[in-house]
């Protein structure tokens, strides 16, 4: 029956993605109630059960995955509360913030309910409520056009893309897909199914496809492998050295971009920047690249269209979005923020998973922070609450079952030192 009932809830969490409501004049997606909904079907299912084991294990990840969202919240409380923001600014930045720390519960809830069988619970309602989104589709302008603009779609790789194919062209679904795909690739030998997992994994990738989601997918899958085949330590430590480099790079392009990267790319390479000179253009007003640099508070991006310069008294969720998700966070919690959240982000719970869930962990993990960051160079997904989902829920599956057993064997083991028993 908690199978049963996690399934339609989730499934429809990830098929009400577009369906909003609005609070206070900030717009809120529908699928939030269905996610509340799910960590209530945990709370109950903990106070039936108590697996005190699994418990402990995902009560430690779940704080270490939501410390790349709580920096973030530290950092504009103080810019808030310096500045004198009103009610409309905070509560817009609170509504960006919160879902982030919602999707990580939703993923440790799932955990939690079914084990490490949780990600294929999870996996398989995201595949639901994509293949009814692709009947819908389908129903609408039938099977031959929907196969021919699929075709079309694979051919020129997402070059040209239908009205039907722009239809499921659901950004937040099409890119969780990714940290799935690594898990599967990584993980051949351990997945019952997995050809069949495969299979339908990749094709509901591909219906949405974002051309910069594949090389993501297989830099991601390459930079694990490559862990994989040296020792446990000097796994660890290649990582750490590598989530270091990483973080440079990400600053290093922020700065470039100050210093006139894309009008270099365009003018001088003759390379088609998709309107980014313009919206760099734009935003270059709005930041520094300097130490004192304090940054705008969360939800800065939604008072501008960066496609035009327009400023507006009220955040607006429909506006051109900022394509690079290290020029948000940069822009948003500034110089100091910006390295505290990529070490939280890359360093911190890099050397949590690699203590904690060994080299299979660790190396997953570094895989999904690889696809992160080639997504965040170029798209606006660091808010897509599914992708969070994704990204949390894999390597917080890795060895779960295996940990919580020995978590509780551990707490057996003190309790009974003290003269208690569980």
């Amino acid at each position: 029956m908690t199978s049963f009932i996690y399934v339609i809830l989730s499934t429809a969490m990830f098929y009400l993605q577009d369906t909003y409501f609005e609070i206070g004049g900030v717009d809120f997606s529908l699928k939030n109630p269905c996610a509340i909904a799910i960590l209530f079907l945990a709370l109950l299912n903990f106070i039936a059960t108590v697996r005190l084991g699994r418990f402990m294990v995902l009560a430690r990840h779940t704080v270490v995955q939501m410390l790349p969202y709580l920096i973030p919240l530290f950092f504009s409380s103080v810019i808030w509360v310096v500045s004198g923001a009103d009610s409309i600014t905070i509560v817009n930045g609170l509504g960006m913030i919160i879902p982030q720390l919602l999707s990580v519960c939703v993923a440790a809830a799932a955990l939690y309910l079914f084990g490490e069988k949780g990600i294929w619970y999870c996996l398989g309602s995201m595949c639901a409520a994509n293949f009814l989104l692709i009947l819908t589709v389908i129903a609408e302008g039938g099977m031959g056009a929907f196969l021919e603009e699929f075709r079309t779609l694979i051919v020129t790789f997402s070059a040209e893309s239908g009205p039907l194919m722009t239809m499921l062209e659901i950004n937040d679904l099409t890119f969780a897909f990714g940290p799935f795909l690594i898990y599967l690739l990584l993980n051949r030998k351990k997945v019952s199914h997995f050809s069949l997992w495969l299979v339908v994994v990749s094709f509901l990738f591909m219906t949405g496809l974002k051309r910069i989601a594949v090389p993501a997918v297989l830099l991601g899958v390459l930079a694990a492998l490559i862990l994989r085949k040296l020792p446990e330590k000097a796994s660890g430590q290649t990582a750490l050295c590598l989530a270091v480099g990483m973080m440079v790079v990400s600053f290093l392009y922020v700065a470039g971009i100050k210093l006139g990267l894309f009008q270099y790319l365009e003018a001088k390479l003759g390379i088609n920047t998709m309107g980014r000179v313009n919206m760099y253009a734009n935003l270059e007003p709005y930041y520094d690249i300097n130490f004192t640099f304090m940054g705008h508070g969360t939800g800065f991006e939604r008072y501008v269209d960066w496609a035009s310069g327009t400023v507006f008294q009220n955040p607006q969720r429909t506006i051109m979005q900022i394509h690079n998700d290290f020029m948000r966070m940069y822009l948003n919690i500034g110089f100091i923020g910006y390295f505290v959240w990529l070490w939280s982000f890359l360093v911190v719970r890099l050397r949590y998973w690699f203590r904690q869930g060994g080299k299979y962990a660790g190396c997953t993990f570094f895989g999904i922070c690889i696809y992160c960051f080639v997504l965040y160079a170029t798209d606006n997904t660091i808010y897509y609450p599914y992708t969070m989902i994704a990204c949390a829920l894999v390597p917080m599956s890795c060895n779960l079952d295996s940990l919580a057993e020995a978590e509780l064997d551990k707490c057996a083991a003190q309790l009974e030192n003290d003269g208690l028993e569980i």
